[in-house]
């Protein structure tokens, strides 16, 4: 099953201190380093890779650099993510969203998924550490916009770039 998004790439300055101070308040699956990015806009199977090469090529996909500052929680399905203040990225997103004639299901959060959380033992606990990072600077996000194609693996999601638009 192929599978496309359209996403940046980040990076973050030491992840691994960032899953060791995680790692005794909560079990999981943490993202591999080579498969961090901020989701711009989810494709799914709804296109051919040849139409939406020439969809995103039409457009001015622009989206400025920019930290990544603190982490948080998504309640609903327990995800570490880290957090961009970034205006450009919503803008971008909803002019993807323009050009497909997609409206989001739920409303659009910049985020990097850092981790997704199966069991924590010391949820408070948890919550308090997140709150550490609150003005932290744990990384940045690239001016790339790239199309990714995830294929689905019993190890995991396997990413493939695309196409690099500029």
């Amino acid at each position: 099953m192929n599978r496309f998004f359209l996403a940046m790439p980040v990076i973050l300055f030491d992840y691994k201190a960032l899953q060791n101070d995680f790692a005794h308040l909560s079990q999981g699956r943490w993202v591999p380093p080579q498969n961090l990015h901020l989701t711009l806009q989810f494709f799914g199977e709804k296109y051919e890779k040849i139409l939406l090469i020439q969809m995103l090529s039409d457009l001015n996909l622009q989206a400025d650099p920019s930290e990544l500052i603190g982490l948080e929680l998504f309640k609903h399905n327990t995800i570490l993510y880290a957090k961009t203040k970034n205006p450009s990225v919503q803008v971008l997103h909803t002019q993807i969203q323009e050009a497909f004639s997609i409206q989001d299901e739920q409303e659009f959060i910049p985020h990097v998924t850092l981790m997704r959380i199966k069991k924590t033992p010391h949820r408070a606990l948890l919550e308090k550490r997140v709150e550490l990072y609150d003005d932290r600077v744990i990384g940045t996000l690239q001016a790339k916009i790239q199309l990714i194609q995830s294929r689905l693996t019993p190890e995991g999601s396997k990413y493939t770039l695309i196409k690099e638009f500029n």
